[in-house]
Order: C-alpha cells, then sequence, then structure tokens
C-alpha cells in the first residue's frame, strides 16, 4: 500500500476552510468516483478501486492523508501533485 502525507497551513475562517476541502472532495469523486462523509472536522473519502483518504481540519493547519490501494499506487505521483496544487492555490 502507497501513502500520500500533505499538511498545509492556513489563515481560513472554519465554514471557509470547511467550504474548500469539500470542493477538493467533489472534485476527487467528480474526477475517479467514490464517496466522502463528514465526521466532525474530518472528511473521509473512499473508492472501492483502493483510494482511502482522510482530510483534517484544524483551526490552522488541513492534513491530508491518502492511501492507495495496488493499482491505484501507479497514480501516486499525479494525484499527490493534483491535491498540492489545490491546496496551494485554495487554502491558504
Amino acid at each position: 500500500m502507497s501513502k500520500i502525507s500533505i499538511s498545509r497551513d492556513h489563515s481560513l475562517d472554519h465554514d471557509h476552510l470547511i467550504t474548500e476541502v469539500e470542493h477538493l472532495a467533489d472534485k476527487l469523486v467528480e474526477k475517479y468516483g467514490g464517496d466522502y462523509s463528514w465526521d466532525g472536522d474530518e472528511l473521509n473519502y473512499s473508492y472501492s478501486g483502493g483510494v482511502n483518504a482522510c482530510v483534517q481540519c484544524k483551526p490552522d493547519s488541513v492534513n491530508v492523508d491518502v492511501k492507495l490501494g495496488m493499482l491505484m499506487a501507479m497514480f501516486k505521483g499525479p494525484i499527490a501533485r493534483e491535491i498540492e496544487d489545490y491546496l496551494d492555490k485554495h487554502i491558504r
């Protein structure tokens, strides 16, 4: 199993952060399929093709942890870049 871990500091208010993280999840669902749900300030995304992700929304940071199954591991680089690009553009 391959893992991606990305953290970013931010200065967003709670509601704006939640909205931006949900937009990221919507983008992943649109591109890769799967589904997500909220558990408090934690978004959990899963795709039966071998992706499980958790996004922790904290007052001054956001942490993204992704576990990729064998088939999806070959897309680790592009998936990580897409997440990093989104965070760099929308969560500051």
